[in-house]
């Protein structure tokens, strides 16, 4: 993830990014800033696929199309199953003279570590594992989310809050949301707001 971070923040982009793992919320953040980062908003150079079943030709043709008024295009492709199968082994090919202007941005459920496109991203771009977070990352990152809200919270708070709402982040998130909806007007976020909505 430091890497990622790394890349966002200097602008200094590699042409292909493959985001997988359990965390859904990972990947959905990392999905939006680099999208973000690559395109600083544009649409046109843009273009999205989720699901098995693409037409790698017409894939290829997208990607050798020079960018209209932008200095990149960015493709993100997202479930397509190229990382499970024989599938994606032309696109894998492809990789190796992908344009400079183009950059693939994947998200997947599941890979297969031994797969050409799995290899072929490896050699040109970033390959990055988003699994599930242990608990000390977690009470950070929920530390980190009470102090964005200029809120305070111990770490036996944390504890209870991550024991009351699980460990995925996506319903962190939304459990702390409600949390600071109800704490609003205090600094302290307390067990007893963490009881009263989640």
């Amino acid at each position: 993830m430091q890497t990622l971070n790394q890349d966002i923040k200097d602008r200094t982009f590699k042409p292909v990014y493959l985001l997988f793992g359990e965390e859904a919320f990972l990947k959905k953040s990392y999905k939006s800033r680099l999208r973000e980062a690559l395109t600083d908003g544009d649409t046109m150079n843009y273009n999205y696929f989720e699901g098995k079943g693409m037409n790698v030709n017409e894939i290829i043709g997208l990607a050798d199309t020079m960018p209209f008024f932008a200095e990149r295009r960015l493709i993100v492709f997202e479930n397509t199953g190229f990382f499970k199968s024989a599938a994606g082994a032309d696109l894998a090919e492809y990789l190796k003279e992908l344009p400079e202007t183009t950059y693939f941005l994947f998200v997947e459920d599941e890979v297969d570590k031994r797969s050409k496109m799995y290899k072929a991203v490896k050699a040109k771009g970033r390959a990055v594992e988003l699994p599930f977070q242990d608990e000390n990352t977690l009470k950070r990152w929920v530390a980190g989310q009470v102090g964005k809200e200029s809120k305070k919270i111990t770490e036996s708070d944390v504890m209870y809050f991550l024991n009351k709402v699980g460990t995925d982040m996506e319903n962190i998130t939304k459990e702390l949301e409600k949390v600071f909806c109800y704490a609003l007007e205090r600094d302290v976020v307390t067990k007893e707001d963490i009881d009263a909505v989640c």
